[in-house]
């Protein structure tokens, strides 16, 4: 999940998909929106 903040949501995503998907974690804060190509390349670490 992406999120713009250090992680208060993913013990809630955690709940929320009760173990049927792999939740992973990438954040920042400071206001600096993940462009896409970030997050992709988040993303292709777990793939």
């Amino acid at each position: 999940m992406v999120e713009m903040s250090l992680g208060q949501m993913i013990e809630d995503v955690k709940l929320a998909v009760s173990g049927k998907a792999e939740v992973n974690f990438y954040g920042r804060t400071g206001g600096v929106i993940p462009s896409p190509v970030e997050i992709l390349e988040e993303v292709k670490k777990y793939l």
